[in-house]
């Protein structure tokens, strides 16, 4: 049996917690924020896993792992169902894009995108006229003639997931230290409140919060602002997240569960090169909230439980990395905007590169290539 530290809590950290005790071995992770306040980005993000949505603003390895996950995805969660006993809620809809008639140029651009990646000879996206995008979500705004739909691509409940991930973690032995922050010493030892974390192996998956302690870092690491509203409607319901092509910012609205006769609702579009962690500003919330009103004027009488902001940790690349500054030691960071996108795909790599005994689910060649 190992004995295995785990800095930060957030879907990295859980996810290792999970596999590593389920394996046999002696798990402790440390997350600097409190249990019933989780600060990691994982928390605030829609938890969408839309590798062919988000091609555009990503790179051929983000999207190489985001296809690797929607293979991974389904076998973790009957898995982690089976150790928790809680069903999390996985979208199978696929994600619609969409453009307003005076913002054609982004529309082309799509196009172009789709063109340029090959994607013309994949039978499972779809070019929707007016009919058609009404009939697959109705409740739309009437003004969108076309769209674009991409049926394989999903979403996940990532408040259920991360719940569902430390119960299984803590039934299978791990043990979850919160309030507890994790600092290091010139030979990048790890201690906490004084004490040294004599361990046999140290992940670290603290996100920004690694720029705050570590020793030294092998690339630049940096947090990118981003900022959702979350908000509830007894007048619309949506199947699948729907995503707005806009020449300043791309929209995303994702539906999550329904409680009683209202369905809620993840409504994001900010990315701000900036670490403030301040509250969201009224320039911020109105653009979120206008361009919502023109996806959908029914939500005009929506209820918005509350706005969340944070901080994404991104290297200059926009692309996670694996590193390893010594043999016991492996730091997992740079998600980005694509955490749930990349997770699983990240624990495959790290299983497969650096020998970590994860047992993960059998990924096919084809989705491995």
């Amino acid at each position: 049996m190992t004995s295995i530290a785990i800095a930060g809590a957030g879907l990295m950290g859980r996810l290792l917690a999970w596999r590593l005790s389920r394996q046999g071995h002696a798990v402790h992770v440390y997350e600097s924020s409190s249990a019933d306040q989780p600060a990691s980005a994982a928390y605030t993000a829609a938890g969408m896993i839309a590798p062919y949505s988000e091609r555009s603003v990503s790179d051929e390895g983000v999207f190489k792992r985001g296809l690797q996950s929607l293979c991974l995805w389904p076998a973790l969660l009957q898995e982690l169902h089976t150790d928790s006993g809680i069903e999390v809620a996985y979208g199978v809809g696929g994600s619609l894009l969409l453009a307003h008639p005076q913002d054609q140029q982004q529309w082309q651009r799509l196009r172009q995108q789709v063109d340029l990646y090959g994607w013309q000879e994949n039978s499972d996206f779809n070019w929707l006229n007016d009919a058609e995008v009404h009939a697959l979500e109705p409740d739309l705004a009437p003004s969108f003639k076309q769209g674009l739909w991409w049926p394989q691509e999903r979403h996940i409940d990532n408040h259920a997931l991360l719940t569902a991930l430390q119960q299984a973690a803590e039934q299978a032995g791990a043990v979850f230290h919160f309030e507890q922050t994790i600092e290091e010493d010139q030979t990048q030892g790890w201690w906490c409140h004084d004490q040294r974390i004599a361990e046999d192996r140290y992940l670290d998956c603290r996100g920004v919060g690694l720029k705050q302690s570590a020793a030294s870092l092998p690339r630049t690491l940096r947090g990118v602002r981003g900022e959702v509203c979350r908000l509830r409607s007894r007048d619309v319901r949506l199947q699948r997240p729907v995503r707005l092509l806009h020449p300043r910012y791309h929209l995303y609205l994702v539906p999550k569960q329904i409680v009683g006769d209202e369905q809620h609702f993840v409504l994001g579009a900010t990315e701000i090169e900036s670490e403030d962690r301040s509250s969201v500003s009224v320039r911020s919330a109105l653009e979120l909230l206008s361009a919502l009103y023109s996806v959908c004027p029914a939500l005009a009488e929506a209820r918005i439980d509350h706005f969340e902001q944070n901080l994404r940790p991104a290297y200059l690349d926009h692309c996670a990395h694996i590193d390893q500054p010594r043999p016991d030691l492996l730091r997992i960071n740079g998600l980005f905007r694509h955490g749930y996108l990349q997770a699983p795909a990240l624990l495959y790599e790290l299983q497969q590169q650096f020998g970590l005994a994860l047992a993960m689910p059998t990924l096919s060649m084809e989705h491995a290539a």
